[in-house]
């Protein structure tokens, strides 16, 4: 290796543009020499000097990145770009990247979509599947959901994890394309098997369903502690539920906190929510009504209506705080303005009795309306409480019930946006 590397380096001073590429590579790789990225550097700058495209692309991406040079956008996206207007694939998509993310280069979405394209139609596996990403999401060109598929499938056959999880999405939901559960399998089951931990948890999903799969909840136990090992959130939290329920694996409460305990750390609402109900009843845990009420307290923070139900629960018979209706009736009403029908009730009958709030019949009505889908409790309610109304005090509560109602609909298409 030391005569073939004292020969290249003679021809490469000599101007030799391979030669100095090849030293490049040996530096860059670490082939038979520690790797040096500011000697890698030093040999494509020399091969640029000679006009060099694998040169200009190479070089380019070490200035986008700060690799054995100091970071340098605008000196990355010069380089790449005489690189690309040579036809380099590599460079094409870079360049691509530098528009897309306004990297030396004014933001342009269009002009992103443009080197994508002709790198994708030159193979490059990256390139397409952002490409697929901007006709997905209509950025830098109109939308176009088979098209997106179409790029998506290209990419995910040439092992692109990305591509293959979000292949499996569309393919499961029949965007530009008839729904094909089985071929989305398929592909969620190529990307977790490179240990993609979103396409794990999707393949448990899919088995825990009998979605394209027959339903297998072993298997379905298995995915999602892959994805939750690999620190996943999701999967934690969805691996705790199993460990709770012993679903696809024997019940164990100290499993369950724990993998609640690791989601809750990413701040992952639902586990705070599931471990103050393991603290709540002792399971797993001793009981502690003090440590249930802080976790439910996280999670109402952050606008879970059934830990706003609890938390409201515990101020209404003092667990873990001190006895507090009005307060109570605070986190009460937060969950059932999210339509959560027990909240609605149990806030319904605060009304009729003045408890936290002053006694008001026509708001009681109006919440218990909401709550009524055939519970014979809150169907009782009603009826006690009609008896207590006028016909013009009834039309009001009706009113106001399709006005709350409309109030949690809007709110609800707000948080999808």
């Amino acid at each position: 290796m030391r005569v073939q590397l004292s020969t290249l380096t003679k021809d490469a001073n000599a101007g030799d543009v391979e030669a100095q590429l090849q030293l490049a590579d040996i530096y860059a790789r670490g082939l038979g020499v520690p790797i040096d990225q500011t000697q890698a550097a030093f040999w494509y700058r020399k091969a640029v000097a000679q006009d060099s495209k694998k040169a200009q692309s190479q070089l380019g991406q070490m200035y986008l990145r700060g690799v054995g040079v100091p970071e340098d956008h605008k000196q990355a996206a010069a380089l790449l770009s005489q690189s690309a207007q040579k036809g380099d694939l590599l460079a094409q998509a870079n360049l691509a990247w530098c528009y897309q993310h306004g990297l030396g280069v004014a933001k342009d979405y269009q002009q992103a979509f443009t080197w994508y394209l002709k790198s994708a139609e030159q193979g490059h596996a990256g390139a397409r599947y952002n490409l697929a990403f901007m006709y997905a999401g209509g950025i830098g060109t109109p939308r176009d959901d088979t098209k997106a598929l179409q790029w998506y499938l290209r990419a995910a056959t040439q092992g692109h994890i990305k591509a293959q999880l979000n292949a499996g999405l569309m393919l499961a939901q029949g965007q530009g394309t008839t729904k094909d559960e089985a071929e989305a399998v398929h592909w969620y089951r190529k990307a977790a098997d490179q240990s993609y931990a979103k396409a794990q948890y999707n393949l448990a999903l899919m088995y825990s369903g009998g979605i394209g799969v027959a339903p297998d909840h072993v298997a379905a136990f298995k995915w999602c502690k892959l994805a939750a090992e690999a620190g996943y959130a999701r999967a934690q939290y969805n691996t705790g539920l199993s460990h709770a329920s012993g679903l696809g694996t024997p019940q164990d409460f100290k499993a369950a906190k724990h993998c609640f305990e690791l989601a809750a750390t990413q701040s992952y609402t639902k586990a705070n929510y599931q471990l103050g109900k393991l603290y709540a009843f002792g399971l797993g845990t001793p009981v502690n009504e003090a440590e249930a009420t802080q976790y439910y307290r996280l999670a109402a923070v952050a606008g879970y209506a059934k830990a706003q139900y609890r938390l409201g629960q515990c101020y209404v018979h003092g667990l873990g705080v001190h006895k507090d209706a009005a307060t109570a009736c605070t986190w009460l009403e937060k969950a059932a303005r999210q339509d959560l029908k027990k909240a609605q009730y149990v806030l319904g009958v605060h009304y009729v009795k003045g408890i936290g709030v002053a006694k008001d019949y026509v708001r009681a009505y109006a919440w218990l309306l909401l709550a009524d889908n055939g519970d014979q409790q809150v169907h009782k309610a009603l009826e006690r409480v009609h008896d207590k109304l006028s016909k013009d005090q009834i039309a009001e509560a009706k009113v106001l019930a399709k006005v709350l109602a409309l109030e949690f609909s809007h709110q609800q298409y707000k948080d999808k946006l």
